[in-house]
């Protein structure tokens, strides 16, 4: 069963003429008798009584016409969806962040996206960087800003760096580290 055989006896269905359905499929007449010939061949039996004047639906064309209808319809809002899709229309751009990121960082971009895109629905998730990697490898985010761990080197991802935090320690003036101009991370653990 093809489209377009579906598509012209709805259109049948609809005018009970094949001359007029021909037209309003603008297909030429045979061509539209001959798709529903092979319609009618597939689906066992006549969908159509072909009288002159008196073109009506059979039992079988009754039977079938809101199931043939109901796939022409699910089939053209599938289409619809696709192109909307496709062109950026009406889609979700699913993003994770990490919850330690400042979202002051994050609004000229998402601001952006909208501005560029606003058909794109913007579906933000804040979690941890392990949790924002399960879901990436998972399927269910797109893309995700967070910092990656050491042992993070997935070939499955692209990774490209937004930006560099720098980090700093803050101490009381009073502590004897804060006389020094570096710190060493085993400092702070005790050691020399």
């Amino acid at each position: 069963m093809e489209m377009h055989q579906v598509r012209y006896f709805l259109a049948v269905a609809t005018e009970l003429n094949f001359t007029r359905a021909s037209e309003t499929c603008h297909v030429s007449q045979p061509s539209l008798t001959r798709a529903i010939k092979l319609l009618e061949e597939e689906l066992g039996g006549p969908l159509f009584h072909r009288e002159r004047a008196n073109t009506h639906l059979t039992e079988l064309g009754l039977m079938v016409r809101p199931h043939l209808q109901a796939m022409y319809d699910e089939s053209r809002a599938t289409k619809r969806l696709a192109q909307d899709f496709i062109q950026l229309k009406r889609t979700v751009l699913r993003v994770g962040i990490m919850c330690t990121i400042a979202p002051t960082l994050l609004v000229e971009l998402i601001a952006s996206i909208h501005t560029r895109y606003p058909g794109v629905e913007l579906s933000i998730v804040d979690a941890g960087a392990t949790e924002l990697n399960r879901r990436l490898l998972a399927g269910e985010l797109e893309i995700a800003i967070y910092c990656l761990p050491a042992e993070s080197d997935d070939e499955r991802m692209h990774t490209m760096p937004l930006f560099r935090e720098q980090m700093m320690i803050v101490l009381p003036a009073s502590h004897p580290l804060a006389e020094r101009n570096a710190i060493r991370p085993k400092d702070l653990n005790g050691g020399n």
